[in-house]
């Protein structure tokens, strides 16, 4: 062995004189061994008892192969004694050896050349009464702290006691350790754990332990260990992976959720199966559930991220679901799904894919969802998008989209025998949408332009069309209080006053009808933007031409047939439908300063942005079908491409119009309160708008006056947000049994018959506020080294993350809401709603959110959370005492669980849920 030959140079100086016990002599240069060359020892100059020198720089020009690869370092604090008799070398104090990826530190290190083998402890201070510099042996990158160890260089193998290492989230601790020469480790007595103190609040006992580093840890029949107490809670087996550094995830079973269903599906296993982290770009997640009746469900979920490009998320899930009753005739399976895609692309080159969709079945979120935002939810709209943009001009751009709303439960009724009916079926539109443009263009300026007026002249063209169909019965709202009219051939359904569905479920069999109802529509406009005019200097004037046409798949044709019917026929074809139009628009700033010279108020300035526009159609004959409506001769121009609701109007075959609005913003001059600021006066927000807008009809017969809506926006007091809209109709109203009781407008101002200056169609005000320390708004950070894929989930779901660092937050918000069409009687909506959280100590985090409805005098949906940082464990309670509708039952979840991911199926859960019918 070449280690042995370090002996040579002994025997070549008088091996008898070692023969003595060498008294410890203190180092000041670490020792170096070089295991390739057949040489001299290398010694530092080291003082025998019979006073020989031995030369540390002497070399053996011998070599030969030995069974070390790498230099054999070592060296020690208090003295290194040389042991030529044992052929060892014995370190004292502080002791290091690194042999290639290997380091050890101990207070005492022996080295034995000849059997290649290293022995470390620590020692015992007996003032202090601890052990002091017990071994730390290090390899690969892995770290284990022991209390005593031997070490083969040569065959890799060792023999370690009181072993403590990191594994990923979890440490390893055992009596006694045996290492093999593939790295492996074999722990008998251990103990696994993700708790990182000296006494772990819970550990997983078990008799024996392997441990592949870096990628898994296994063990024999195991039980839990909570605050030292046993617990009859084991496995015959365990298996633990052990993640990679920069690996998100890590692959495993989930397990699954247990409870009941005490009148639905029975008992149940929910939400169990496998997590696979394929890479850190992407992860997928594999669930399934089954119930004791018969009901059974499956998932895949997955998130995916590509640096500097994309992220998203995607989650299918679908569900056979049994209700179990005894009566098997009621016992029909009922199919649900539901399919959630999220696609954010990163703004980079000239094209972008995104996506937004969430769709289902109408009966998942009321059967499936434990989610209470999810479970109210009553519509849901998807679209996948694409454009593309080529050079400075051109882009292109298509999307699909569907739009769903799903069934209003509060139309359910049921039968002598329980079976459920719902009279709505929910409505559903999709389409797919396409688009191409050329931006516009100063064909007279390409090159830069001189800044001649007639360089102004800009020109575009924009086409765009799509398919789009909807599972709607009727084509529009043709109640007689809106139209003054009814069908003569109505569809199954004549109006939504009868109680029966506008709209058909959609299925395999009205599939067809579906496809039929659908409408295919091209639009292409170009339009051309003349010279802006600069009249007396301050008002801006823009005229415009637009030329533009459709094309339609469908065509309406009306027809008066007496008793106040209109009869509409549908015609198949392609009709093309086009038209010219003129506009112009103008606009000023005026500005107003008061001042008040104030102790902190200089003055309030005021500005006031007029705008007005025209617009001027010569004809539109081709879109509008003159046709009377009713016994009293009224007359209608009803759209004959898009349904009767589509554009309702009185006016001719021209169209002309002006649109106005008012815009004020108001703002203070305030003086600073310190003059450390540097500032003389600052600038505050009064109103951020005040707003009032209407149009005229300059060619109808009669009411030209369009309503006229009235907007306004502050923050009030630092953080209070203000919001006001309303909405005014000018013109009067009379009663008249064939309008219902909304009554018929008519061609005269309302203030002139007594009804006020203008008649109030509907009023909303919203006030809300937040309270919460500085700092408390910026993005969460977590207690723990996250990927930056992990990060962004965290800041992009704030509300699903508890952060204890933030010591309370409270958020009130109130909502008022007014409407009144005509004559009939107004209805008001009223809500107040307070939520936010507070933690009673470091530790506990209460949440809670809730809210009055103040015209029903009842509370609203209110949650209630609770949630315990237990040091490597937390323990949460979600509580709702109400649910908003007597449709819904109140539902509550407690639950305690090991916080690392790893162990993350180490938990105690109990579920009530809001659509148990029944109780516990």
């Amino acid at each position: 062995m070449a280690i042995s030959l370090l002996w040579l140079t002994f025997l070549g100086v008088g091996f008898e004189a070692f023969s003595q016990v060498l008294a410890p002599k203190r180092l000041s240069t670490p020792v170096f061994l070089d295991s390739m060359k057949r040489a001299t020892p290398v010694v530092p100059k080291v003082i025998s008892a019979v006073g020989i020198n031995a030369d540390s720089t002497q070399t053996d020009s011998l070599q030969s192969d030995s069974d070390l690869k790498s230099t054999v370092k070592y060296s020690a604090q208090d003295s290194t004694v040389m042991d030529p008799g044992q052929q060892e070398v014995h370190l004292y104090g502080k002791a290091n050896v690194t042999y290639g990826a290997i380091i050890l530190d101990a207070d005492y290190i022996r080295l034995n050349w000849k059997t290649n083998e290293v022995f470390a402890r620590g020692n015992y201070d007996s003032t202090a009464k601890k052990w002091i510099g017990q071994p730390i042996f290090q390899d690969n990158g892995e770290k284990y702290d022991t209390k005593e160890l031997r070490y083969n260089f040569k065959s890799k193998k060792g023999f370690i006691k009181g072993i403590v290492t990191q594994q990923g989230d979890g440490n390893i601790r055992g009596t006694t350790v045996k290492k093999d020469e593939e790295n492996n480790m074999y722990v008998r007595g251990s103990i696994y754990t993700t708790c990182n103190l000296a006494q772990p609040h819970f550990h997983i006992a078990a008799r024996k332990i392997k441990v592949i580093p870096e990628k898994q840890v296994i063990s024999g029949p195991f039980h839990l260990v909570i605050a030292d107490v046993p617990l009859p809670v084991g496995l015959p087996f365990g298996f633990f992976p052990v993640p990679k550094k920069k690996e998100i995830g890590t692959s495993g079973i989930i397990m699954p959720q247990y409870g009941e269903e005490p009148n639905g599906r029975g008992y149940y296993l929910r939400d169990g199966g496998y997590y696979w982290a394929i890479s850190e770009k992407i992860n997928m997640n594999f669930t399934g559930q089954i119930y004791s009746k018969g009901s059974w469900g499956l998932g895949v979920a997955s998130t995916y991220a590509q640096k500097y490009r994309y992220s998203g998320s995607f989650n299918a899930r679908f569900n056979r679901n049994l209700q179990g009753n005894e009566v098997k005739a009621l016992n029909r399976p009922r199919n649900d799904f539901s399919l959630t895609w999220s696609h954010a692309p990163v703004p980079r080159g000239t094209s972008s894919f995104g996506a937004s969709v969430n769709i289902g079945s109408n009966s998942f979120n009321q059967f499936n969802e434990f989610s209470t935002t999810r479970y109210i939810q009553n519509v849901a709209s998807s679209s996948v998008q694409y454009n593309k943009q080529f050079g400075q001009f051109a882009r292109i751009g298509s999307s699909i989209r569907v739009n769903q709303r799903f069934p209003d439960r509060s139309k359910e009724t049921r039968d002598s025998l329980g079976r459920v009916t719902n009279t709505d079926p929910g409505a559903l539109d999709a389409g797919i949408d396409f688009n191409f443009g050329i931006n516009q263009i100063a064909p007279f300026a390409l090159k830069g332009g001189t800044g001649a007026w007639y360089e102004s002249f800009r020109l575009g063209m924009d086409f765009s069309g799509g398919i789009s169909a909807n599972n709607t019965k009727v084509f529009a709202d043709t109640s007689t209080a809106r139209l003054g009219f009814s069908l003569f051939n109505p569809p199954t359904v004549v109006t939504p006053e009868s109680g029966a569905p506008t709209t058909y479920a959609l299925n395999s069999q009205s599939l067809p009808e579906f496809i039929k109802n659908g409408q295919l529509t091209g639009r292409f406009s170009v339009p051309i933007s003349l010279p802006n005019i600069k009249l007396f200097r301050y008002i801006n004037i823009t005229p415009g031409i637009s030329l533009s046409g459709e094309t339609f798949t469908k065509k309406f044709k009306y027809e008066y047939m007496g008793n106040n019917k209109v009869k509409v026929d549908t015609l198949q074809g392609f009709y093309f439908a086009n038209n010219v139009s003129f506009s112009a628009s103008m606009n000023t700033r005026v500005y107003g300063t008061f001042f008040f010279h104030g102790k902190r108020l200089e003055a309030i300035r005021h500005t006031l942005i007029p705008s007005a526009s025209f617009s001027y159609v010569p004809d539109q004959s081709n879109l509008f079908e003159k046709t009377v409506v009713n016994q009293r001769g009224d007359v209608r121009y009803l759209n004959r491409y898009r349904t009767i609701g589509g554009n309702l109007t009185t006016s001719g075959t021209s169209a002309a119009g002006i649109s106005w609005s008012l815009n004020n913003l108001f703002e203070a001059k305030m003086r600073p309160k310190s003059d450390s600021t540097g500032k003389q006066f600052e600038k505050k927000s009064i109103l951020d708008n005040l707003s009032l807008n209407g149009s005229y009809n300059l060619l109808a017969d009669s009411l030209k006056m369009s309503d006229i809506s009235l907007n306004a926006n502050a923050q009030l007091f630092k953080n209070l947000n203000f919001n006001f809209s309303a909405n005014f109709d000018p013109y009067a109203y009379v009663k008249d049994e064939l309008y219902g009781t909304v009554g018929r407008k008519i061609n005269r101002w309302s203030f002139t018959e007594k009804q006020g200056l203008a008649r109030l169609n509907n009023v909303n005000v919203a006030l809300s506020t937040r309270f919460a320390p500085k700092g408390s708004d910026k993005p969460k950070k977590a207690n723990t080294p996250n990927t930056e894929e992990q990060q962004r989930l965290i800041n992009a779901n704030p509300d699903a993350y508890v952060d204890f660092n933030i010591p309370w937050t409270l958020n009130l918000s109130y909502n008022f809401g007014y409407s009144r069409q005509g004559l009939s009687k107004g209805t008001t909506i009223q809500a107040l709603r307070v939520n936010g959280d507070f933690s009673l100590t470091p530790n506990w985090k209460f949440v809670f959110d809730t809210g009055v409805d103040v015209v029903a005098k009842a509370p609203s949906i209110t949650n209630i959370g609770i949630t315990r940082d237990l040091h490597c464990w937390e323990m949460s309670f979600n509580w709702t005492p109400f649910a908003g509708s007597g449709i819904r039952a109140n539902n509550y979840s407690f639950e305690i669980r090991a916080k690392s991911a790893l162990l993350r199926d180490l938990k105690l859960s109990r579920r009530r849920s809001f659509y148990d019918r029944g109780s516990f």
